[in-house]
This record gives C-alpha cells, sequence and structure tokens, in this order.
C-alpha cells in the first residue's frame, strides 16, 4: 500500500514540473534573448559642459534724482545755483546760475568818474558717480561754461561800455555724499581745473589757451 502512494506522489510532482516548462516562453529557433538596458549619451570629444551661471551680485541702490544746490567757488568762478537731474545710472547733469555786478566810482577836481561791471555764468556739466558705496561715491566730470561779461566807463565828458561771451572748460574730481532711494542732505567738494583764453596763476597773454587751478563747494539737497 505504501509503495502504491509513493508512486502515485511521484507522478504528480513529475505533472506540475512539465506544466510549469511548458508554461515558460522560450526563444524561437535562431533568435537569442537579449537585456534592455537604458542609453547614454556620452558629450562629444572636446566639447566642455558649460558651468551654471553664477549668482548675480546685490546693486548699488539708487541715487536720488533730482539735486538742488548752490556751489561756492566751482564752475561759476564765485558761486553758482544749480540743478542736477540723473539722467541714467551713475550720469548726473547739472545746469546752473550766477550773477555779479561791480561798481566804482572817483571824485577829483577835474569831475567824476565811475565804472561798472557785470558777469553772468552759466555752468553745464556731466559728472560720472559709478565708483561708490552706497551714499558716498568719488565725482568725476566734465563739462563748460558760458561767461556773458559786459562793463561800462563815463567821466571827463565821455562814456564807453563792451560787452562779450567767453566759454570755458571744466574738469572736476571730487567727493559726493548723495542720498540714495529717499530724500536727504546733499554735498559735494573737491578741485576743478578751468581752462580757456586768459586763465591762468599768474597774467599772460589774454589770447592765450590757459588752466586755472580751482576748488568747489556745494550744500543741497536730493529728492
Amino acid at each position: 500500500m505504501k509503495k502504491i502512494h509513493l508512486a502515485i506522489a511521484i507522478g504528480a510532482a513529475v505533472s506540475a514540473s512539465t506544466t510549469f516548462a511548458s508554461a515558460a516562453p522560450t526563444a524561437e529557433p535562431g533568435h537569442t534573448t537579449k537585456s534592455i538596458s537604458p542609453v547614454v549619451t556620452p558629450a562629444p570629444a572636446g566639447e566642455q559642459v558649460a558651468p551654471a551661471p553664477a549668482a548675480p551680485k546685490d546693486k548699488e541702490p539708487e541715487m536720488a534724482p533730482n539735486s538742488i544746490y548752490i556751489e561756492g567757488l566751482g564752475a561759476g568762478l564765485a558761486y553758482s545755483l544749480n540743478y542736477e537731474r540723473m539722467v541714467i545710472d551713475d550720469l548726473a547733469v547739472r545746469v546752473g546760475f550766477s550773477y555779479l555786478s561791480f561798481g566804482a566810482s572817483a571824485t577829483t577836481a577835474a569831475g567824476t568818474t565811475s565804472a561798472s561791471a557785470s558777469l553772468i555764468t552759466v555752468p553745464i556739466t556731466a559728472s560720472y558717480t559709478g565708483v561708490r558705496s552706497g551714499k558716498h561715491s568719488l565725482e568725476l566730470g566734465a563739462g563748460t561754461t558760458l561767461a556773458f561779461a559786459s562793463g561800462s566807463v563815463s567821466g571827463f565828458g565821455a562814456n564807453s561800455s563792451g560787452s562779450g561771451m567767453m566759454p570755458f572748460g571744466d574738469l572736476i574730481v571730487g567727493y559726493r555724499l548723495h542720498p540714495v532711494q529717499h530724500a536727504g542732505f546733499n554735498f559735494r567738494v573737491g578741485a576743478m581745473a578751468l581752462i580757456g583764453k586768459g586763465l591762468a596763476l599768474s597774467s599772460g597773454n589774454p589770447d592765450n589757451i590757459g588752466v586755472l587751478p580751482w576748488l568747489y563747494i556745494s550744500l543741497g539737497a536730493s529728492f
């Protein structure tokens, strides 16, 4: 009886093994089974991978765009009242005005002699302020000043008068305190070179082009 049960168990095992083998996929004759792997495309030889873009640097805050100030000495010679505008980042353009009038008289036994003169100046300059940290900056500028002069003399029964315009150039280097992003106090100080006919530290030929070292200081407000 035990031999009959053992034979039945062996027969069942052989039958199950045969069924599993027949269910497994088989390759057709002449074909081989291939495994699929991901395709990696290598970079072309000699080509370098572009580095990641650098993070942008923090930009300096913008200067207050408008300024009104009074300048002592400077491009107006004695003084000037000025309006300035930041036309683009770090570039300021100003126009100013000044007026001076002089008069004198002398009386002698022969009579009275009088003389008067007036001077109007209109400075027009542009200044670069890109070398800066916050509201502190180096100022580098250049421009021109239009000078209108007139005068008259009378005495001894005679009168004489004349007028004319004399333009001259300006070169500027100095320090500027300029508020950023809001209204505030504006301060400038530095040195200038005035370039034009008859300008010099000592008297010379009025028809020769000369250079006159000059200073400037200004106080005002920006907004």
